[in-house]
């Protein structure tokens, strides 16, 4: 829900990254007798052999450092259709299990977020699908000329698309649907006035993707680009008429063996006349809160380098720059070359938890102008959803 979709998505990401991808890494060989938590090889702790012969039922549990929401905890039971392993198609390659399951997550300011999802791989993963259908309560500030707005939105929200591999290539092109019906409350009258209510709001989209990366969960080289054109209109029950177009773009290079240096850039812009405040773009970087910065337009670049000083650790370093531009229910009209350049940055460190599967886990510290943040990471911090 709102950009709230983004606070969705940084929840489900902390188990879709454990399981969602990492069959496409496996070795073709995972008949291990028996679960070790520790690799063979140099002794350390390593995941691997538990995740190869994750099959059926399995909890995950979650843990939120989000700071628009405050600290928290959840848990999913995701069933495995298949082998984490997957299978292999035709053609070689390896396809991804499909999994269901549910979640439940809450934070210290009340924000509470329950659902169920289904990812599917379909005729040997040439086609992809995701659902998920739930009932997000949500708590956190806007902020208008720097004064902190509360918003509260709860409500039934869901979302589908699929998409389609073209040929044998890296490419998926696909459509989205998303609908909520979201009830908002506002401290701020001027606002509440506008879009306190309940709303119905709906939307079609257009997806495509492309996707080089070595590894999707700690990339070391490669390029994910996505665009989406998402279209929200009175024709398909859309309380709101608008357009959003989204591009991003993630790129991944190895300078030396040791060394990486890589990118994120994204450009997000919607046109309407009147969007309500949970539909408009924000800033999304380390370091920064979710909403804290919000525009009909915004556009960020960021940079990373890390270093890997030890056979399974590496440090990292990370910078931002963002604006936001348009006007906005919260922001005056500002052009993109009058906007403020909105700055974020921190250090971090990652250690290799699962070697088979390049999955790699640590925490990142960040700051910015007006937060202080720290943040548990499963894989690149870039989720690339």
């Amino acid at each position: 829900m709102l950009r709230t979709n983004t606070f969705l998505k940084s929840i489900l990401v902390s188990f879709l990254l454990l399981f969602m991808e990492i069959s496409l890494f496996a070795n073709d060989n995972n008949s291990e007798k028996e679960i070790s938590l520790f690799d063979k090889k140099d002794g350390a702790l390593d995941l691997s052999s538990y995740m190869s012969q994750a099959y059926g039922f399995t909890p995950v549990p979650l843990i939120i450092t989000e700071p628009s929401v405050g600290y928290g905890l959840g848990a999913t039971l995701v069933y495995l259709h298949n082998n984490i392993t997957g299978e292999k198609s035709k053609s070689g390659r390896r396809v991804p299990p499909s999994m269901s399951g549910i979640i439940f997550a809450a934070t210290q300011n009340g924000t509470k977020v329950s659902g169920a999802f289904h990812i599917g791989y379909w005729l040997d993963d040439s086609l992809r699908t995701t659902t998920y259908i739930g009932y997000p309560d949500i708590r956190m500030n806007i902020y208008k000329n720097d004064n902190a707005i509360e918003m509260k939105l709860h409500g039934v929200f869901a979302y589908q698309n699929i998409k389609s591999r073209l040929g044998e290539s890296d490419f998926f092109l696909g459509g989205s649907y998303m609908y909520m019906a979201p009830e908002a409350s506002f401290s701020f009258q001027e606002i509440e006035q506008d879009y306190g209510k309940k709303s119905t709001i709906s939307s079609v989209g257009v997806i495509l993707d492309y996707d080089s990366r070595d590894n999707k969960l700690s990339p070391n080289q490669g390029i994910l680009i996505t665009a989406k054109a998402l279209f929200y209109d009175e024709s398909i029950g859309s309380d709101y008429d608008l357009q959003r177009y989204k591009a991003t773009g993630l790129f991944y290079n190895k300078v030396t063996k040791n060394i990486n240096l890589d990118f994120n850039f994204m450009l997000d812009q919607e046109i309407g006349d009147k969007i309500p405040p949970y539909l408009l773009p924000s800033v999304a970087m380390r370091g920064i809160a979710l909403m804290r910065y919000q525009g009909k337009g915004v556009l960020s670049l960021q940079v990373q380098s890390s270093y890997s000083f030890a056979p399974r650790w590496r440090g990292l370093v990370f910078g931002g720059i963002a604006r936001t531009y348009g006007e906005t229910a919260l922001q005056n009209d500002i052009s993109l070359s009058d906007a403020k350049n909105i700055y974020a940055g921190g250090i971090g460190f990652r250690y290799l938890l699962a070697r088979k599967f390049g999955l790699r886990a640590g925490i990142d510290i960040a700051t910015s102008e007006h937060n202080n943040a720290f943040y548990i990471q499963f894989g690149s911090a870039w989720r690339g959803f």
